[in-house]
């Protein structure tokens, strides 16, 4: 048991052993509690899914070539996407793990990807230096950012969309805010 200084205890309460060593974990946000789950990513390139309340399996997600290195569940609860070494992100159902599509979404491995809250659209990062904005239900990239000089990391998306963190090896936090100048995709 563990007592933070502002009274908050924290208690274990179940252990799930996997297979393999864990790459990436995440819960998440339905007001259902029958519905919560935890998406756990292993070396073997595939994710499994387990309802919270249990840790009983649910769903396996399986075709990414290397290791899933990240993920995030949209806020819906409709959508899990995941970010791998293979430079993939795979687009997924979470109530029948059913593939939507796969995107070749950078030229390195995929480190961060983080969904835009109450949205289906995600930000991803990767080794390449770059840092991407997807839609999920078109599957188009919609914005590469540029101006890291190493290998991107991680990033953090505000809670309501205005801006996203970035950082890298490059020893640098970039902020990129949300604007109002229109983006023209290509055709």
């Amino acid at each position: 048991m563990s007592v933070a200084e502002d009274g908050v205890e924290l208690v274990h309460v179940r252990t799930l052993k996997m297979g393999d060593d864990v790459t990436a974990v995440r819960h998440s946000h339905s007001k259902d509690p029958s519905k919560l789950v935890v998406a756990v990513a292993t070396l073997d390139a595939t994710v499994r899914v387990f309802f919270h309340h249990s840790l009983s399996f649910f769903l396996q997600l399986y075709g990414h070539k290397l290791p899933v290195l990240c993920m995030d569940i949209s806020d819906d609860n409709s959508l899990i996407a995941t970010g791998s070494a293979d430079k993939t992100v795979k687009i997924w159902g979470l109530d029948f793990g059913d593939c939507h599509r796969s995107i070749l979404a950078h030229s390195d491995s995929v480190m961060a990807l983080r969904f835009v809250p109450q949205t289906h659209y995600f930000f991803t990062c990767s080794k390449d230096k770059t840092v991407k904005y997807f839609d999920g239900d078109r599957f188009e990239q919609i914005l590469s950012l540029e101006g890291h000089t190493s290998e991107v990391n991680t990033l953090a998306v505000a809670h309501d969309g205005s801006f996203v963190a970035s950082a890298g090896h490059d020893r640098t936090l970039r902020l990129w805010k949300r604007t109002d100048e229109p983006v023209f995709l290509e055709e």
